[in-house]
């Protein structure tokens, strides 16, 4: 399969997962995922980010991590529900921001990371 076929299959379906339109892999985080939580937690607190979004899709299967800025780790579901209450006035739209640099990441046989800034909150 050629890289950019791949992109887009992988934007799709973390896309998919994202929506909430198909579940996430418990079996692909605890194969893959479970192994760098110390790890991404150290990049966390040295990138001084808010938060830690992690994401891996592998043939059709999509599992998630989102490590708090006190060091709670979200997974998959959890993960998903702690993002749009994060990003509750702006979901799709980060999303949207975010899918290329994650399947870009993951195209690559790396894992998706994004670190996340908290942007005030404006008054409604």
């Amino acid at each position: 399969m050629s890289t950019m076929t791949n992109k887009t299959k992988i934007a799709a379906d973390l896309q998919s997962a994202l929506s909430g339109q198909s579940p996430l892999s418990i079996d692909l985080y605890v194969e893959v995922l479970a192994e760098y939580e110390d790890e991404l937690k150290a990049s966390l607190d040295k990138d001084a980010d808010d938060a830690l979004l992690c994401m891996l899709a592998d043939d059709g299967d999509v599992a998630m991590m989102v490590i708090d800025w006190d060091g709670s780790i979200y997974r998959n579901e959890n993960a998903l529900k702690k993002l749009q209450a994060m990003w509750r006035h702006s979901f799709e739209i980060n999303v949207q921001t975010l899918l290329p640099i994650l399947s870009d990441h993951i195209s690559q046989k790396n894992l998706g990371v994004a670190g996340i800034k908290w942007l005030p909150a404006s008054s409604d």
